[in-house]
Order: structure tokens, then sequence, then C-alpha cells
């Protein structure tokens, strides 16, 4: 099974769940795995795994592509680590805390940002050289944050002109565009640079296109 295919079901999935609003988009959770797969990603540290739509992609992918994949994430809401349990297909590989202070795990690949509301000055200890920072949506104060704490960092604003679908929430013809996220390479290598910078020509063309679309 493709990823996009794989991101397409799991997606029209959640959107069934109760407390499925807020949930990643389904182009947000096309390029974290898009991430994954293009920097060989091991080790992933979620902050606000809310029900589960972001890991449970992300644990199916790597079952199914057999790939080793060490996954951390911080919830304390009663409800969502209720729904954790019912809806991450492989919630028994999925390392679990109701804080950041508690994880064990220290060093992180990339590290997802979705709703999460405590301060993220923590998150300096649990980075390598080379972290890569996925910040879902569009949440401007949390992505300037990072941008203080990692000052060498570069950020691109990852969009798309696809709109939403029928199963997703607030659908209507004239819907408007699928959300994508905030990308940051906090000390990006060459090989990061130049694709922080074909991110950043997309993302400028991308908007260029809406502008003449309104």
């Amino acid at each position: 099974m493709k990823y996009k295919d794989l991101v397409e079901q799991n997606y029209k999935m959640f959107c069934g769940f109760e407390g499925s609003d807020y949930i990643a988009s389904e182009f947000a959770l096309e390029t974290i795995l898009k991430i994954i797969i293009k920097y060989k990603i091991e080790n992933i540290l979620e902050l606000g795994l809310g029900i589960g739509s972001i890991s449970d992609t992300v644990l199916k992918f790597s079952e199914k592509e057999n790939r080793k994949l060490n996954y951390v994430g911080t919830e304390s809401n009663k409800f969502c680590l209720n729904a954790l349990k019912s809806n991450v297909k492989y919630f028994d590989k999925l390392k679990l805390y109701p804080q950041l202070e508690l994880v064990e795990d220290n060093k992180f690949d990339l590290i997802i940002i979705d709703g999460y509301d405590e301060t993220l000055t923590k998150v300096v200890s649990f980075c390598k050289m080379h972290t890569i920072i996925f910040i879902e949506g569009d949440r401007k104060g949390q992505t300037e944050l990072i941008q203080q704490i990692f000052p060498k960092s570069k950020h691109v604003n990852i969009i798309t002109l696809n709109k939403n679908k029928p199963y997703a929430h607030g659908y209507c013809p004239t819907s408007s565009y699928v959300g994508g996220g905030q990308l940051l390479f906090i000390n990006p290598t060459l090989g990061m640079k130049v694709f922080w910078f074909q991110q950043k020509i997309r993302t400028f063309m991308i908007n260029r296109i809406r502008n003449l679309n309104k």
C-alpha cells in the first residue's frame, strides 16, 4: 500500500471518531510520512497525542514497511488517553507519558507538536544536532518560539492547493484549502537546506496560485 493511500484511509477513519474536530489534516499526515521516509527517521516524539491520528498513521506505516521506529508521545487529557487505547492499532508500541519532564528517552530525530500547551523551552534537551520539528497547523506563536530557541533554524510553511474532501470536518463545495504545518530544521545540513529552499519556492508558488484564484 502506498503511504498516500494509507493516509487517506486513516484520515477518513479518524474523521468518524469522537473528538476528531481538531485532528491533523490529511496533508499534514502525508508530510510527516514524507519526512520520515526522506530522512530515515527512527526516533519520534509527539507532543500532544490527542486521539491518535498521527501516531496511529505513523505506526501503521512503520509496521507495513517493516521499519524500526521508536515512537514516544505525551498526553494527559483523560478523554484522549481513553481514545488512544481504542484508536491506535499498535498502541503497545507507543511509549506514553503524561508530560514531557517524565519522558525517559532523551534524543529524537523528529519532534511533532500537535496541540501542545506547555512551554516549548523544555524541548531543547530532547533534540539531536539535526532534529527536525514539525508543528501541525498554523500555530504562529509556537513557531516563533522555536525560532527564538534555535536561531540558526530554517523554517518553511508547508501548504497545498488541495481542498477539504467530503469526509473532512467542515466540508462544503467551496471549502477552504486543507491545512498544512510548519517545518523547522533546527541546525540544517546542506541537504536539509536544499530541501528547505525547494519547499520555500513551492510555498511561494502555491500562495501565488491561491491569490490568483481568490
